[in-house]
């Protein structure tokens, strides 16, 4: 659909690159999306996303063919930066005209050629030690032997050079100081044959060579050796100014510093009130006087500073006074201490009896940034929430409440000893504390008192983000009041008295978390999460220690994706959990405690069934026990996949409406069959029938700061519908069921949520 087109004259309607010889799929979709960029603004057709369907154009551009050749050029100097050098780009313009309307489509044909690669490189620096550290490092070089040269390739190596040279102390190194010289010329025509129709041949010959082979030589030299740049310089003073404001002139402060100074080491501290220890900005700093000036230390520096939390601003200048570099640093504080309170809800419309549930919780928190002066983090909440059953006489179906109280040290604590901080890495010693209580009314009631103690470590390197952290101590009392309907449901289903009994958990847990874009598809993000819980290992080797402590080890990863285009994205998630409890207590073993386990279904889940109503596997023990309609259900292994195609409807100012189509598939089982529920263990002969599979579509409205959203989900294959393999008749639609226990079961759900589910 075309609006606003100019009347009586053509205009682009279209863009298209079409690549002759990528040399694979994704070179191919890389170079095509990136090409597309680069045709010149009065040749782009603008199209917007409308409604998921409509792709229509707006602003329409009159068709100017001068601009054709500025296109070619940039997208020329593109590929040049990728190492094409002898592409052949052809522009091929088609008019259409339907009505009065004269639709211009471009389309832009490359065939890229061999790429030319690297022959030779060389560092010919003049100075022997800028040498032999560019020699000694050259494993880490982004130029090599026999790689496709690219512009993009010799950028990057003189950026790593500089960073080299600066980071071993030659603090007067820059950019401007080197330059990569770029040998194009044939050996070949060094000796030209005297026959001047012998030297048309041998220039022909040299040139087809070229074409088919081409190769380059590349040398890395300085622009001139004066004394400054090839001189190394050490470090004089570290000086942190801990309390200046926005509007304080760093210069003026160089000249005048702060009203105190305290000196601990080889740190000097200048403040104007007592905010800051001193000893925290020599924990903080990867420096030390006398060493040789190192940038890339220093910039570790300000982000082990900032990664504190205490300082709302941080920069820092670095001044040369007799042959040594002094290190400044300029610290806004943050506020100390805030309060912050949040109201969440949820709505969980799934089927009637067990699913039409509202979930409303509060929470206060309290943080001090500053505890001890040390920038310890101090983080105290409360929260309240409440479950309601609006199907049920009884409204109210569970009430929670939580206190939670963590520290964060900024550094590494193990015990009694502080472990120096890890290049490159920021790290931190956390400590937990929290107390809970559950009453899900006629069931059980479960307090709960529980505290860690762990370590944390993060690096964050071309966009992406790494988290490892490690609990080596994790203690978890727990109480359970157990009341009659409970009781009953055990009566049924022995196998469940293992995962409702006292008993508490002493566990270590370690987990690790990537998250960034793609390094060679930047349009795409990827994430993986991997956790694993041992509890009560070495307990269990005293028989006098183990009692009434659950011996089980649980692991879990998820993987997601989400891949952007222009006007929409595919979102992709995986998660696979497992547990196995191998406690010989006979009260204890079996499964893992209720507490630990997997539960399916819900806004952020499997969003054709209810908040925790789905599975365990093809059992149908829920549904034919008349006591437990509307029971919880949990499992020790869990497999699920989702997938979403994202589209944006319509943007009304800041504010954008979008919608999605998804699809759930995945359940919840014991880790093996019982007699009492032969079904709801896992077998992978029958994973197919075990497998629920939902299908849906939503909205999401985004106000930028929140996003709100409700999806619509129908069960395409329940594992408990007794006929048609479980799949839903489309021909014999059935928005309702009811299962053997007379309960009434919606086919769809509405769902609730903040946020997008993943």
């Amino acid at each position: 659909m075309v609006h606003d087109y100019p009347k009586e004259k053509a205009f682009v309607f279209d863009n298209k690159i079409v690549i002759k010889d990528a040399e694979s799929k994704n070179t191919l979709h890389e170079l095509s999306y990136n090409l597309d960029t680069y045709w010149d603004d009065s040749l782009k057709a603008k199209r917007v996303r409308q409604f998921g369907i409509f792709n229509n154009l707006i602003q329409p551009i009159a068709y100017n063919p001068d601009r054709l050749d500025r296109s070619v050029h940039y997208m020329q100097t593109y590929l040049a930066s990728k190492g094409y050098h002898h592409p052949n780009l052809n522009v091929i313009v088609k008019t259409d005209t339907v009505h009065n309307e004269y639709r211009v489509h471009l389309s832009m044909v490359v065939q890229l050629n061999k790429k030319t690669v690297i022959d030779t490189v060389t560092y010919q620096l003049g100075n022997p030690n800028l040498q032999l550290l560019a020699i000694a490092n050259k494993e880490f070089a982004y130029v090599k032997k026999g790689m496709a040269f690219s512009n993009e390739r010799i950028n990057n190596e003189l950026d790593r050079l500089v960073a080299l040279f600066r980071s071993n102390g030659f603090y007067y190194f820059t950019k401007e100081k080197i330059f990569a010289e770029v040998d194009t010329m044939n050996q070949s025509l060094m000796l030209l044959k005297l026959d001047p129709l012998a030297q048309v041949n041998q220039v022909q010959d040299a040139s087809k060579k070229e074409q088919e082979n081409p190769s380059w030589k590349i040398s890395f030299q300085l622009r001139n050796t004066d004394t400054t740049i090839t001189k190394a310089y050490a470090i004089g003073h570290q000086i942190f100014y801990s309390d200046i404001s926005l509007s304080d002139n760093p210069d003026t402060i160089i000249k005048k510093g702060l009203l105190n100074t305290e000196v601990y080491n080889d740190i000097t501290h200048q403040y104007n009130k007592f905010k800051f220890k001193t000893s925290l900005f020599e924990e903080q700093s990867m420096i030390h006087s006398g060493s040789v000036y190192n940038e890339h230390l220093f910039y570790q520096t300000l982000n082990n500073l900032s990664g504190l939390g205490a300082w709302q601003q941080i920069d820092a200048r670095t001044t040369l006074q007799n042959d040594s570099v002094y290190l400044h640093y300029f610290l806004v504080p943050a506020l100390r201490r805030s309060f912050s309170a949040d109201l969440e809800g949820s709505k969980n419309t799934a089927q009637i009896g067990a699913g039409n549930l509202l979930g409303l919780s509060t929470s206060i928190t309290y943080r001090d940034r500053n505890v001890q002066k040390k920038s310890i983090q101090s983080i105290s909440n409360i929260r309240a929430g409440v479950e309601l059953d609006l199907n049920n006489t009884n409204l109210t179906q569970t009430l929670l409440m939580n206190i939670g109280q963590t520290y964060s040290f900024p550094k590494l604590l193990i015990p009694f000893k502080v472990i120096p901080k890890i290049y490159s890495i920021n790290s931190k010693t956390n400590f937990t504390l929290n107390g809970s209580y559950i009453d899900r009314l006629d069931y059980y009631q479960l307090k709960s008192f529980t505290t860690n103690w762990g370590y944390e470590w993060k690096r964050n390197k071309l966009g992406k983000e790494d988290v490892l952290s490690y609990k080596p101590i994790n203690v978890e009392l727990y109480n359970l009041t157990k009341f009659a309907k409970l009781d009953s449901l055990l009566l049924l289903n022995p196998f469940l008295r293992s995962s409702f009994n006292n008993g508490n958990v002493i566990s270590q847990t370690i987990s690790y978390v990537h998250s960034g874009p793609s390094l060679n598809k930047p349009n795409q993000h990827n994430y993986l999460r991997i956790g694993i819980e041992e509890a009560g290992g070495l307990l269990g080797l005293s028989q006098g220690i183990q009692k009434n402590i659950y011996q089980y080890i649980k692991t879990e990863v998820e993987l997601r994706k989400l891949i952007k285009y222009d006007y929409s994205e595919i979102a992709w998630r995986f998660m696979g959990g497992w547990g196995n409890n191998y406690s010989k207590d006979a009260s204890l073993g079996g499964q893992l405690p209720f507490f630990k386990q997997f539960t399916a279904g819900g806004p952020y889940s499997m969003r054709a069934w209810g908040l925790r109503q789905l599975g365990l596997g093809s059992s149908q023990f829920y549904d034919t026990s008349s006591k437990s309609q509307n029971f919880d259900r949990f499992g020790d292994l869990q497999l699920e996949t989702n997938l979403e195609y994202r589209f944006n409807i319509v943007q009304l100012g800041s504010y954008k409406i979008a919608s999605a189509l998804y699809t759930d598939i995945g359940n919840i089982w014991n880790t093996r069959d019982t007699k009492q529920d032969p079904n709801a263990g896992f077998k992978l002969d029958r994973l197919y029938k075990d497998l629920a599979i939902g299908v849906g579509t939503g909205l999401r409205i985004d106000f930028n700061y929140f996003l709100i959203r409700v999806d619509y989900a129908m069960k395409m294959k329940d594992p408990t519908r007794d006929y048609n393999n479980g799949w839903l008749d489309l021909h014999n639609m059935k928005w309702t069921e009811v299962k053997p226990n007379g309960t009434r079961v919606n086919n769809y759900a509405w769902q609730f949520g903040i946020g997008l589910p993943f």
